[in-house]
């Protein structure tokens, strides 16, 4: 089935590679976001808002993505205008996201995990997060902060910063795709109106 032109054909395969990759990165973000709240809740503590967040957002958007392709291969006109309007809100909500995790986490220097100048600092910090699990183990409500979770080891922490990526990844796609939309609603609209006749 070819791609619909809607009377700009290399802006409207450009939609569609922009949709392409915003759902393999949404997916990454829900596989990743599912593994960390598994893992937290398997122990007995309330997984920490930014990544409920992050996975709520996500599927809510994966799921309008998936309809909206048919909308977009069914030529609906008027419908690009709706989705411009909803990949505004969802834009929104990624910009939500990406603050949200990077506001506490952007400084912490994955490489750094695990490296500490002596012995006794180690334990330390083994001691703290041991001591702060334990005090909000199966306590209804009790939380630890995503930064406890985060900096606990390097692959914690990788994961994290691939959410926090991918989340502003999927500010820039939103916005491009909020671009595109109108422009192929206009060019569509052109290209459809009857040229006037020269007497």
């Amino acid at each position: 089935m070819p791609v619909p032109s809607y009377g700009a054909m290399p802006l409207s395969k450009m939609f569609c590679m922009t949709r392409i990759l915003q759902v393999v990165s949404m997916i990454v973000i829900i596989g990743i976001s599912a593994n960390f709240i598994s893992m937290i809740v398997s122990t007995g503590i309330e997984a920490p808002q930014e990544f409920v967040g992050a996975l709520s957002v996500a599927c809510i958007a994966t799921l309008y993505v998936a309809v909206s392709i048919g909308f977009y291969w069914s030529e609906a006109n008027l419908g690009l205008l709706v989705m411009t309007g909803v990949d505004s809100l969802l834009l929104i909500a990624f910009i939500v996201v990406a603050v949200t995790l990077g506001k506490p986490f952007s400084f912490v220097n994955c490489y750094a995990i695990g490296k500490t100048t002596s012995d006794s600092a180690e334990a330390a910090a083994a001691y703290a997060f041991t001591t702060s699990v334990t005090n909000n183990l199966n306590t209804l409500g009790s939380k630890l902060t995503l930064s406890a979770w985060a900096g606990t080891t390097k692959a914690n922490c990788f994961e994290t910063k691939t959410i926090w990526g991918l989340s502003i990844a999927l500010c820039i796609l939103f916005t491009t795709s909020c671009v595109l939309l109108p422009t192929l609603w206009y060019k569509n609209k052109k290209a459809g109106a009857p040229k006037s006749v020269e007497v």
